[in-house]
């Protein structure tokens, strides 16, 4: 069915469509209340003033659609398309931002706060998502300073046979070696969880009535040692606090644009406390401001974490009600989304602009300091182009086991992540860098060429040897106008002196290296470059050995899978477990079909064959 005949025969029920080009890639993915109508609306003329309509119209060949029940069910869908899909017309929210939680587990004995990632239901208490790393440090810094609960994990927990240095600074009661009942403990428990949900009054209010008892009882040591607890926590909970006529959980959301660009803030506000930001920032592909909060707000809460009861925006939102229904439903409690005219909320709105607006400052400051770099490096290396984009190779082996090779991008003095790739040395057997380089390059480059995919600059890590080797590929596959060069590091010229040679460039037909000051720029913007194809060849590397050294003899019996070998190392604890294990025990302890019990049986138990 042609283009025309589905715009014509497209259902009125709500739903997501999915816009296509003509080689059949998602463009762009869409929901609607009223699919016929919204779809219909994009190829009539002036129905709607979004600046990339006419963009995107230009480039759809087909379109398909998925009908929902209801128009909730598409926003969700909607979410996860675009996260399929990637579509080039759409605000795609690539968070790369991990997101990490607390976690007390309120149902073991002697718990303690944990940093996790995944939120399980496992009876356990979760606080966050926090937006980073820092904000989690400096919480549970916090905790473990003002309450005195075990600090050490579970493994360490369960050996130790007299109390740590915590015990001895009063920073922990020593619950491993039984100094404290189960009683004592929850009672700092439920200090800790008051401090994770920003109940610090709530906290103080108890801690004074402990003093008072305690000074009461003539205990004046103990009261005095909560005396200072509760000097701690006060002096926090106001270096804390922000002007806030309520104390409840908000989001505050703030942008700047400029041009193309567009640059949003998100303060995260817990209890009236300012307790974390974050920074996002992406091309608009000429939507209007109120269309790309729509699409990212609903992207940005589709992901685990923490839902505020306020979520507080600068622009009208069309799905603000819709979001609203869905946010409420996520968190079982009332969630507002208000984009407020006057009030405590502009304020906030207008501190969350002001630091959009910063953000884009900095990113502005970074750009120039980038652009006059490459600039200059084109101009002290003698490249034919600005090396705007970037492509530098490294191989990584141990005599010659598990070769891979390395290749980043850096598109405007930035690493450009989804241009990485990896390889696999496939051809080369034996330990020789230069082979390996040269399958890498030929493998890379004869795609690359077919697809018109070249970039401004390559490098190759090593010296004259890897200059070489590219020269040769460029030759066999006949690449013009891409500036090469080979980074080599220094090394000691004199044993006696300890004289260095620093870093070295070669340029291809020069004999003699380029020597770069070791404070310059453009060695230094060189020095990340090569580090970071390093850094991600080291890191595939050791993904391939670590496979290879963690086989278990069980993969090489027929028929034992992964779940098999799972449910054996439960049963028996470790491999000699299952070694030691007879037929009886293999089929009533792990439950194997006799035939799996006998060839693991069998398997270690080879009769051995001595030969004179």
């Amino acid at each position: 069915m042609n283009l025309e005949n589905k715009l014509k025969n497209l259902p009125t029920s709500p739903g997501v469509y999915l816009m296509k080009d003509a080689k059949h890639k998602v463009i762009y993915v869409g929901k609607a209340k009223n699919l016929k109508n919204r779809v219909k609306s994009y190829f009539q003329k002036s129905t709607d003033d979004r600046l990339y309509t006419e963009y995107l119209v230009r480039r759809v060949a087909d379109i398909d659609f998925v009908l929902t029940e209801t128009e909730k069910e598409a926003l969700i869908l909607e979410n996860n398309l675009i996260k399929q899909f990637k579509p080039k017309f759409n605000i795609n929210l690539r968070d790369d931002k991990t997101f990490i939680s607390i976690k007390l587990e309120v149902n073991k004995k002697f718990p303690y706060p944990k940093v996790v990632r995944q939120i399980e239901d496992d009876g356990a208490m979760y606080f966050g998502p926090y937006a980073s790393s820092r904000a989690v440090r400096e919480t549970l810094r916090y905790i473990n300073d003002t309450i005195p609960i075990r600090k050490c994990p579970d493994n360490v927990f369960k050996s130790r046979v007299k109390p740590c240095l915590y015990y001895q600074i009063h920073k922990c009661l020593g619950p491993c070696c039984d100094l404290m009942d189960e009683v004592t403990y929850q009672e700092l428990i439920d200090q800790v969880v008051l401090i994770l949900k920003g109940k610090q009054e709530d906290l103080i209010a108890i801690l004074k009535q402990q003093m008072y008892e305690e000074s009461r009882a003539m205990r004046y040591e103990k009261a005095a040692k909560i005396r200072d607890r509760i000097r701690a926590i006060e002096e926090t909970v106001e270096k804390q606090r922000i002007h806030s006529m309520t104390f409840v959980d908000r989001d505050v959301f703030g942008y700047y644009m400029a041009g193309n660009e567009v640059y949003i803030e998100v303060m995260f506000i817990r209890s009236g406390n300012m307790e974390d930001v974050a920074s996002y920032h992406f091309s608009t592909n000429h939507s209007t401001i109120e269309e790309v909060f729509r699409s990212f707000l609903n992207q940005f809460y589709s992901q685990t974490r923490f839902i505020p009861s306020e979520v507080i925006i600068p622009v009208e939102s069309a799905d603000a009600r819709l979001l609203e229904e869905w946010l409420c439903e996520r968190k079982g409690k009332k969630v507002e989304v208000i984009h407020p005219q006057r009030g405590d909320k502009v304020r906030l709105i207008e501190m969350a602009q002001k630091n959009a607006e910063n953000a884009y400052l900095v990113s502005r400051v970074h750009e120039v300091d980038f652009a006059r770099t490459l600039h200059s490096l084109k101009e002290t290396l003698k490249l034919r182009q600005v090396p705007e984009r970037i492509e530098c190779f490294d191989i990584s082996n141990i005599f010659g086991r598990q070769a891979v090779g390395s290749m980043v991008t850096f598109e405007y003095a930035k690493p450009n992540k989804s241009r990485y790739k990896r390889f696999k040395i496939k051809t080369v057997g034996q330990i020789d860098d230069y082979a390996m380089m040269y399958e890498v390059l030929t493998r890379r480059y004869k795609r690359a060429v077919e697809e018109g995919d070249l970039p401004n600059l390559i490098i190759v890590d090593g010296g004259k040897g890897q200059l070489g080797v590219a020269l040769k590929v460029f030759e066999e596959l006949a690449i013009g106008n891409v500036d090469l060069i080979a980074l080599a590091k220094g090394r000691t010229e004199s044993v006696i002196t300890g004289e260095k040679i620093g870093e070295q460039v070669f340029l291809p037909h020069i004999s003699e290296p380029i020597m770069l000051s070791p404070s310059s720029p453009e060695l230094l913007f060189l020095d990340k470059v090569r580090d970071e194809a390093h850094r991600f060849a080291i890191t595939y590397h050791r993904k391939l050995r670590d496979k290879e050294y963690y086989k278990s003899p069980l993969d090489e019996i027929p028929g034992i899978g992964a779940a098999r070998k799972k449910a054996l190392m439960k049963c028996f604890g470790s491999i000699e477990g299952v070694r030691n294990a007879t037929i009886e025990q293999l089929i009533e302890i792990s439950k194997l079909p006799p035939k799996q019990a006998n060839d693991i049986f069998n398997y270690f138990h080879k009769t051995q064959v001595t030969t004179i």
